[in-house]
């Protein structure tokens, strides 16, 4: 399909979702995310994707979320639903309720646990694709699933129709270059990390489908705007600030360091579920150094 059927591009985010202390889904919180990151200025937000910690959710609750995003969104900008599962049912299940409800693409991994060939792979996403009508971004995360997603194969998957773009993860610059290379003129290339994102979108990139806008807010924003327009100096300033926001990770799981990083700034970060635990004093001490580093204010 030509990138022309949609005309995704800038920031997306992966936004969380907040539970509360007894692990039930926090709704006004998850609202007041979505709200969040459309007042940052985000192009595009992704329900239950693998920072909305789909994976400690039931198929009922993703659907509850994807209904909460699009109804809270109301229009304002794309919401995509992340899909993504084993079975090849479930997913077009999932899909099959996100095009139901409103939503305006779906982001799927491949089957989550089985290494799957290329002709099963192709298979797998012409179904999504096929029976569910929706939009797809390919998403492709190597350190997540056994599938990879290289180049050569997604350019036979960008000739399925409604595949439009493709999520790459792959913390790879020869594999985002092939990429755009190869599949740019057919679907639309997004990094999966913004502190990747300045030389992605020198390569072509069309933008970042990422975690941070929830947290540092418009700082992510304006990285993608400045480096499609060709503000360098501008660019490479944010590209620093968000790089040091990326050190979270480093402090401790990836989706609690979103929660905690968002919960310190005054957010609705919430809670997790287990086996996910809350960081202890010294990690929110680490979080508190990084976040006042790049002047985000810490209540």
């Amino acid at each position: 399909m030509s990138t022309h059927a949609v005309d995704w591009h800038g920031s997306f985010a992966v936004i969380i979702t907040p539970f509360t202390r007894d692990g039930e889904i926090d709704e006004d919180g998850y609202r007041g995310v979505v709200d969040l990151v459309i007042e940052a200025g985000c192009h595009g937000l992704i329900s239950a994707g693998s920072t909305g910690e789909f994976f400690l959710m039931t198929d009922d609750e993703r659907r509850r979320v994807f209904s909460i995003a699009v109804d809270q969104a109301a229009g304002r900008i794309p919401v995509l639903a992340g899909t993504s599962a084993t079975r090849t049912e479930d997913v077009v299940s999932l899909t099959r309720y996100a095009a139901e409800i409103g939503c305006d693409g779906a982001m799927v991994l491949p089957p989550i646990y089985i290494g799957l060939d290329e002709r099963e792979t192709v298979e797998f996403y012409s179904r999504v694709a096929g029976e569910s009508g929706l939009p797809i971004m390919l998403y492709n995360s190597p350190l997540a699933v056994m599938t990879e997603l290289p180049a050569r194969l997604v350019e036979r998957l960008a000739d399925i129709d409604n595949v439009v773009a493709i999520k790459d993860s792959s913390l790879d610059m020869q594999q985002m270059s092939d990429l755009i290379r190869l599949c740019g003129d057919e679907i639309r290339v997004f990094v999966g990390t913004e502190d990747l994102l300045l030389p992605a979108v020198a390569m072509g990139a069309v933008g970042a489908v990422a975690m941070v806008p929830q947290v540092v807010g418009n700082m992510a924003v304006e990285l993608y705007e400045a480096a499609a327009s060709g503000d360098l100096g501008l660019a490479r300033e944010l590209h620093k600030k968000i790089a040091r926001v990326y050190e979270i990770f480093n402090v401790g799981s990836g989706y609690i360091a979103i929660k905690e990083s968002m919960n310190m700034l005054g957010k609705p970060g919430g809670f997790s579920r287990p086996p996910m635990l809350p960081f202890t004093d010294e990690q929110r001490s680490e979080l508190r150094e990084i976040l006042e580093d790049v002047g985000l204010t810490v209540v």
